[in-house]
């Protein structure tokens, strides 16, 4: 979680690698955001996180052989943001409602660092 070097820990899961590289070249290039690791299985995620502290960020794809929201529900006390990565937009607030932010593929990079920016000044604000 936050470390005292002001970083947020990231993490991405999605099962399509290309979406993976694109996020983990826009981690890189947004201040204070770390890379923890990045999977393309759900099953590796979910295993994966039983050894890791709070993470901040997730990025997580919907559709997947695990559904995004399914996750979600299961790591939401794990996760401070949880920004779902999708490639439709007729999502609901509802089918949201463990998740903090939606962002549609193709993500671009300014909409992407936005959504990072506005989370890490809620954060602050609290």
């Amino acid at each position: 979680m936050n470390s005292p070097t002001g970083s947020y820990s990231c993490v991405v899961l999605d099962d399509e690698p290309i979406i993976i590289k694109i996020i983990e070249r826009y981690i890189s290039n947004i201040e204070n955001l770390e890379l923890k690791a990045s999977f393309t299985s759900p099953v590796d995620a979910m295993a994966a996180f039983k050894g890791y502290e709070k993470i901040d960020f997730l990025f997580l794809d919907i559709e997947m052989d695990v559904s995004g929201f399914d996750i979600a529900r299961m790591l939401r006390n794990n996760v401070k943001f949880i920004v779902f990565i999708s490639s439709h937009s007729t999502y609901s607030i509802g089918d949201l409602v463990n998740g903090d932010k939606l962002l549609v593929k193709p993500v671009d990079f300014r909409v992407f660092h936005d959504t990072v920016k506005q989370l890490i000044s809620k954060d602050k604000g609290k």
